[in-house]
């Protein structure tokens, strides 16, 4: 009796399991690295063909006011991971990871990989992980299944970092040889592979491609070598990057399952300097201008998502986090809770997402090895008003406060804080308090004790050179 009634519970389990599952949609995340706002052709590109992304915001949901979480790479790709704010992991999370921290740690901040494993998924990343520079662990340490990817920014086609020819590219945490195929190709492959994959559970694919990110190489011509920073070759780059996402979403509809599939397109800060079209905004990557945070951002869930609907409310990369989660009935750690919402019920008209919810963002000036800690530019947009905070002479605690109204001004052209000192007041106040708060659970700037040079693994081995002006030299390096 005893071992019939544990076998009844057994398969109860199981069949909970299974309509659980029958229940839950494949979610498929998709980031760009340094996609520009206006290099896709459905926010206004005239030079760039991206028929794939058009067509997703013609069978989905286009954002007009999507942000990254930060304005550069690794610190962006770990709010995303986590839903939380990077300024709660510590101040040397809010730089380029080389300036201090070697990772970002899975025992303390939990990722959606995890948290989807945990709800019944399998669960894969294909693409640029980043988020462990120092001690290059695998993105199967952190919640995901199957991992092809790289760490860094690598020869799309030998796989090597430019200046020290170390092999960066990786499958479950081995050497993965590819040589001679287009990165964003593989990741393709892998996602496509992961797709037609006979399983009973849902997947979760979190598909970082590498591209349009330096170094800047023609995918038409095998081995073209990385070449100058011009837009003719950016151009080629988007163009195989929206050939590569039209390939995954050919793979959907290949297994009939693009309807319960819900997949969502973002970059993961503004486009490059001097290369990409952020128009209508100003700035660009590094920046809290709006250029350098404010990015494409499109998603599509057909049996559940409006088509060809336009969202203008403000969301940030912590939103998708929890937008996710909720999809695949994932749940936050108790104490890490997500810094974002369930963007459901607003993208379906069930319920109305606060327009005046604050937005916040802060960027530092990092090098741990010598000791440098300090705020380069803090924002806080919340409605149409939006402030950002500049800190000159970097390194002191002097800043310039300039105000901006989104709605009439883009592009930040007209600085409104003398003649609105109420909003920079009231928004101040809010920025202030928010810097309080996630400084409570910070991991505090290591001490520097007797250390006049640098020692090994202060560079995280990429050759990137940390020395007073290293953002007017190497603008584009991450």
């Amino acid at each position: 009796m005893h071992r019939f009634m544990i076998s009844i519970c057994v398969v109860l389990c199981a069949s909970i399991v299974l309509a659980q599952a029958a229940n839950q949609p494949n979610v498929i995340v998709i980031l760009a690295d340094d996609l520009g706002y206006g290099d896709v052709g459905c926010y206004g590109c005239p030079d760039i063909k991206t028929p794939n992304m058009d067509r997703l915001a013609k069978e989905g949901v286009r954002c007009t006011d999507g942000y990254a979480a930060f304005p550069v790479c690794s610190p962006s790709r770990a709010a995303l991971l986590t839903g939380r704010y990077p300024a709660r992991f510590g101040p040397t999370y809010e730089d380029y990871y080389g300036g201090g921290a070697p990772e970002l740690d899975p025992q303390k901040h939990p990722t959606i990989g995890q948290m989807m494993k945990n709800a019944g998924y399998r669960t894969a990343c294909f693409g640029k992980w980043n988020v462990s520079n120092l001690n290059r662990r695998s993105a199967n340490d952190f919640g995901f299944d199957s991992w092809v990817g790289l760490h860094l920014n690598h020869d799309y086609y030998t796989h090597k970092l430019e200046r020290t020819g170390e092999h960066d590219l990786y499958k479950d945490g081995e050497p993965f040889d590819r040589n001679g195929v287009w990165s964003d190709t593989i990741f393709a492959d892998e996602a496509i592979r992961f797709i037609k994959a006979e399983s009973e559970k849902p997947f979760f694919i979190y598909l970082p491609f590498q591209a349009p990110h330096s170094p800047f190489q023609n995918p038409d011509v095998p081995f073209d070598p990385p070449g100058k920073k011009e837009r003719k070759t950016l151009i080629k780059m988007i163009e195989r990057l929206d050939l590569e996402i039209g390939r995954v979403l050919k793979a959907l509809d290949d297994q009939k399952i693009a309807e319960n599939t819900f997949v969502i397109m973002t970059s993961e800060n503004g486009g490059a300097q001097q290369v990409a079209r952020n128009l209508p905004l100003s700035g660009a990557k590094q920046m809290l201008q709006e250029g350098g945070i404010r990015v494409p951002l499109i998603l599509r869930w057909p049996e559940v998502l409006p088509k060809g609907k336009k969202f203008s409310t403000p969301v940030s990369a912590m939103d998708l986090t929890a937008t996710v989660a909720a999809a695949g009935g994932a749940n936050a750690r108790p104490g890490k809770p997500f810094d974002g919402v369930d963007l459901m019920p607003a993208l379906t008209g069930r319920s109305e997402l606060a327009a005046d919810r604050p937005l916040f963002f802060r960027r530092r000036n990092v090098v741990a090895w010598k000791g440098l800690n300090s705020i380069r530019q803090s924002a806080v947009r919340k409605g149409d008003w939006k402030i950002l905070r500049t800190y000159k002479p970097r390194g002191s605690d002097r800043y310039h406060t300039a105000l901006y109204n989104l709605k009439n001004d883009i592009g930040e052209e007209k600085d409104l804080a003398t003649s609105h000192p109420e909003e920079v007041e009231a928004l101040s106040k809010l920025l202030d308090q928010w810097e309080a708060e996630t400084g409570k659970t910070a991991d505090p700037f290591p001490p520097v004790e007797g250390r006049s040079k640098k020692q090994p693994g202060d560079d995280v081995l990429v050759g990137v050179n940390y020395f007073a002006g290293w953002w007017k030299e190497l603008p584009n390096k991450w």
